[in-house]
């Protein structure tokens, strides 16, 4: 990501078609779901959520992207296409609009941005195919720890050091997580009991994601365990 970021601060950021969108506040719409694609955008500081609602109302989280992630992908298809997602601030947020046109031309004019575009756009693709993995294949907590664990590499600890503060609601976890919100919210209390989260309002705070980590992994090696005892009787 570092690489892609610094590479469109060098060639795109700086063109004048390019808006610095700063001082953006939790709730505000990049860009909804069906509207044309016209443009991409970089997120500079802060967390931006992609959700996905269907035609009967159901919704899903599909991402949280942070710093030097790119959002509004489908402006760079060839034909022009509508978002497929609805973007919306988590944080305060700086972030660039980066019109179709200034991404198309550096993707003409500039190999290097070329390159690192296409490994992003891959990272991402596989991202999506492991939450696919996780979502049939692994039980709400699982979910639950991975999923926070992952949040706080995009946020940086607390100012008193007292662990890492995620600007997530339990229903918002729990359309990240693909579970019903009542189950998301009994898990997190049972986490919470075991000194593994703290939960408040509107907010998430981690003590130690390598503790999570490590949660999840035993509770992966557990699940793999009863599946193997299962198999054998």
């Amino acid at each position: 990501m570092t690489s892609l970021a610094n590479t469109l601060r060098s060639t795109l950021l700086g063109a004048a078609e390019v808006t610095r969108l700063s001082h953006l506040r939790r709730s505000t719409a990049l860009f909804t779901q069906g509207q044309a694609a016209d443009a991409a955008y970089f997120i500079e500081e802060g967390l931006v959520k992609l959700t996905r609602t269907n035609n009967v109302g159901g919704r899903i989280i599909l991402t949280i992207r942070g710093s030097g992630h790119l959002v509004g992908e489908e402006a760079l298809m060839l034909e022009p296409s509508p978002y497929y997602v609805e973007a919306e601030v988590l944080t305060n947020a700086t972030i660039y609009r980066l019109p179709r046109e200034v991404v198309s031309r550096a993707i003409g004019t500039h190999p290097q941005f070329t390159a690192e575009l296409i490994s992003y756009l891959l990272t991402r693709r596989i991202a999506l195919a492991e939450k696919v993995e996780l979502l049939c294949l692994r039980d709400v907590e699982y979910r639950i720890l991975h999923y926070l664990a992952e949040l706080t590499q995009l946020v940086k600890p607390a100012e008193d050091g007292q662990g890492y503060q995620l600007p997530i609601t339990q229903l918002e976890l729990a359309d990240l997580i693909g579970a019903t919100r009542e189950t998301t919210s009994t898990t997190l209390n049972q986490l919470e009991r075991r000194g593994l989260l703290k939960l408040s309002r509107r907010m998430l705070t981690i003590p130690s994601p390598s503790t999570l980590i490590s949660a999840a992994a035993a509770r992966n090696a557990n699940g793999k365990s009863q599946i193997a005892h299962q198999e054998l009787t």
